[in-house]
């Protein structure tokens, strides 16, 4: 059974399509409407300046906008302007964004003014729930993923409120992300479209796989080959062309002593180092391998051992990493 809460359209990848498949449920349609929790607005045309997408926010008291780049996350940070805002991307490291999500979770619960910014990193399995969420025009998936931290436990008397809208000035991923945007555009036109109508999910995927190669590594002809060894070195689930940094100026004084000497243990050699980096996870951020040695040769990184580094730059409570030149699209979303 494949079962997602947007279900592509498999049987148009070719090595699906000789694999029988049936709804489980009939008329799935009918249930999609039942439990229907968002009403979509659709603010693509004429495309909005951040300081636009800020007055939304500022218009109610508890919101979350999710934008496509964690530099689009400073933006509107600097236009929102409020002091109290929260921010949450992979600039944080791993306990701060945990901190994050339990102040959003708190405020929310106690009626408490929240204004969240983030990247994509709050679509994948945070269970919060905002009345409304500002969505920057992304791949229809992950505007999906977007409205379900709206109105998310269907408590509220009305439906709960997602504007889709395109930033004037905002960066893009590139690759497979840059052309669901591309598709779920062409979807919109000039009006817009019901995300909770599954037939509008399988014609964006339709539309997707069709200008997508969802096999460009050759893994399933690797596979028929039985060169397992070369599948290996090929597949990546994520890319992990990465290298990451030890934070050292988050937390309380003691999390903050902790990291440093188990950073100490790891230059001393420490037998136990496996166990050391698990304990440490919490802390570390992912930088880019081709950005990582212009922040050493600019004192932001020292390298503990292979693969990991200490980060000398500024840690922000709020903003998290963050260095004098650093574009923090070089770090992973």
């Amino acid at each position: 059974m494949i079962s997602t809460a947007t279900q592509p359209a498999f049987e148009v990848i070719p090595e699906f399509a000789a694999v029988p498949a049936r709804e489980i449920v009939q008329e799935p349609t009918r249930f999609f409407q039942a439990l229907k929790r968002v009403n979509y607005e659709w603010r693509t045309d004429p495309a909005l300046v951040w300081p636009e997408v800020a007055d939304m926010m500022r218009g109610a008291a508890q919101a979350l906008a999710v934008v496509n780049t964690k530099k689009d996350a400073m933006a509107l940070l600097d236009a929102l302007s409020d002091p109290e805002a929260l921010h949450l991307s992979t600039l944080l490291c791993g306990a701060h964004r945990r901190q994050v999500i339990g102040e959003v979770k708190q405020r929310l619960q106690a009626g408490e003014p929240c204004r969240l910014v983030s990247t994509q990193v709050v679509e994948a399995g945070v269970d919060i729930d905002f009345p409304l969420v500002l969505r920057a025009l992304g791949p229809l998936d992950a505007i999906i993923q977007a409205a379900g931290r709206c109105n998310r436990e269907g408590l509220q008397s009305e439906k709960g409120r997602v504007i889709v809208f395109r930033p004037a000035e905002g960066g893009m991923p590139m690759g497979d992300y840059r052309a669901g945007v591309g598709v779920t555009g062409a979807l919109i036109g000039t009006g817009g479209i019901d995300p909770d109508d599954p037939d509008v999910s399988r014609k964006y995927y339709r539309r997707l796989f069709e200008i997508v190669d969802t096999d460009r590594e050759r893994i399933q002809d690797l596979r028929a080959a039985l060169n397992y060894p070369e599948v290996s070195r090929r597949f990546r689930m994520i890319n992990d062309d990465t290298e990451t940094v030890a934070i050292t100026g988050y937390g309380s004084e003691d999390e903050r002593l902790l990291v440093r000497r188990l950073l100490d243990r790891l230059r001393q050699g420490a037998p136990e180092a496996r166990i050391i980096h698990r304990r440490l996870q919490p802390y570390l951020v992912s930088v880019r391998s081709r950005e990582a040695e212009r922040y050493r040769r600019e004192g932001f990184i020292t390298e503990v051992t292979t693969g990991l580094s200490e980060w000398q730059g500024a840690y922000d409570p709020v903003r998290g990493l963050v260095a004098r030149d650093l574009d923090p699209d070089d770090l992973v979303v």
